[in-house]
């Protein structure tokens, strides 16, 4: 996925952070962190510096800011994070689901069935 400065969900300007350590997925070099916090959604971006692709994404799912799709580009799979009862659990897909923005209602369909049958 190419690096966006505008959020592809609401449209709004993306804050921008730079980090210079090791990345969540384990890869290391520059990146930059850019997150929006938008109405009813929360998303933040891990792009290379030097490559300028993005390296992860995630985002939220629900209002409730409960569930999130964490997306790893490097790596191509992903998770889906849950929150019940103050318990964190994770749920492994061991492939690549691509987001269709700024619509995420079939997204959040499967997601949800997803997280139901596991």
């Amino acid at each position: 996925m190419e690096d966006t400065t505008s959020c592809p969900i609401c449209g709004n300007k993306l804050r921008t952070v730079k980090l210079t350590d090791k990345h969540p997925i384990g890869k290391t070099g520059t990146f930059f962190e850019r997150t929006c916090s938008g109405t009813n959604h929360s998303l933040q971006f891990f792009t290379d510096e030097t490559t300028k692709k993005v390296v992860s994404l995630r985002f939220s799912l629900d209002p409730k800011y409960s569930k999130y799709l964490e997306i790893d580009y490097l790596n191509k799979r992903c998770r889906i994070y849950c929150m019940k009862n103050g318990e964190a659990s994770y749920i492994h897909i061991p492939k690549m689901v691509d987001p269709d923005f700024p619509d995420l209602e079939k997204l959040k369909e499967r997601i949800s069935m997803y997280v139901v049958f596991s």
